[in-house]
């Protein structure tokens, strides 16, 4: 929902999970090219808009020039994964799998001016066999070691990897992750704190 408040807020009743997005940020996202505010542009459907706030955002957005900065974070991200994620929770740590491999393609496919979002159409854009086993079988049960394996063969054939991916600790990814604004990454840092204290 869109609302014209100053922040985004979340409200879960019953089943129902809305989230209320400020209007200015999301108009001010479409003209930097936001892959959410691409995302809402290209595939969002209006079930109430008296005031036509969709048809605003779509005219409003603006392709970036490039997305390397979208998938360094998710490529940074996911190295963590690979490497240090059997610190968090399966259920946690498949979606965060997901979240970098989708957030790697829809940015290629946004820097083609040719966005796709969906898991399924994703899968078979992808040059990666891992990227498409990942997608494809998203709702499959894997062990958390066989989806850090597919994570990290994804890595290697369809990004560049850095030395620091491979030999970075724990804290120097934590630090990498406060100096790029990770956000995704932050919160799953502190979603595996929280989890972590509560058993202590």
């Amino acid at each position: 929902m869109v609302n014209l408040n100053d922040e985004t807020r979340h409200i879960s009743v019953g089943h129902a999970s809305i989230f209320l997005y400020p209007w200015l940020r999301l108009k001010l996202d479409a003209k930097q090219g936001d892959l959410f505010a691409c995302h809402l542009a290209y595939e969002a459907k209006a079930i109430i808009d008296p005031q036509g706030y969709l048809l605003k955002l779509k005219k409003s957005f603006r392709f970036k020039s490039d997305y390397q900065s979208e998938i360094a974070r998710a490529s940074e991200f996911g190295w963590f994964l690979a490497r240090f994620g059997e610190g968090l929770n399966s259920s946690l740590q498949a979606k965060r799998i997901l979240w970098c491999v989708r957030t790697i393609l829809i940015a290629r496919s946004a820097e083609l001016r040719n966005p796709v979002f969906a898991p399924r159409l994703l899968a078979a854009h992808a040059k990666s066999g891992a990227a498409r086993e990942l997608l494809s079988n998203r709702h499959g049960r894997r062990d958390d070691a066989t989806l850090r394996h597919l994570l990290r063969l994804f890595l290697v054939e369809e990004t560049k990897v850095e030395s620091f991916h491979k030999q970075a600790g724990r804290a120097a990814f934590a630090r990498r992750f406060k100096e790029t604004s990770n956000k995704v990454a932050l919160q799953t840092l502190r979603q595996e704190e929280s989890s972590q204290g509560g058993y202590s």
